[in-house]
């Protein structure tokens, strides 16, 4: 994608567009869980 000359810059904005989508959908479907975690391990006693 980075050439000598050029760096195609759409097929680059695709490759990141396609690996970080995963990441952001996981943690999407499991946000709940990380949020109970954090308060449940924040309360005292």
């Amino acid at each position: 994608m980075i050439t000598q000359y050029d760096i195609d810059w759409g097929p680059m904005a695709a490759a990141t567009v396609v690996s970080v989508l995963p990441t952001l959908v996981l943690f999407a479907a499991i946000r709940r869980y990380i949020v109970e975690g954090l308060t449940a391990g924040a309360v005292k006693g």
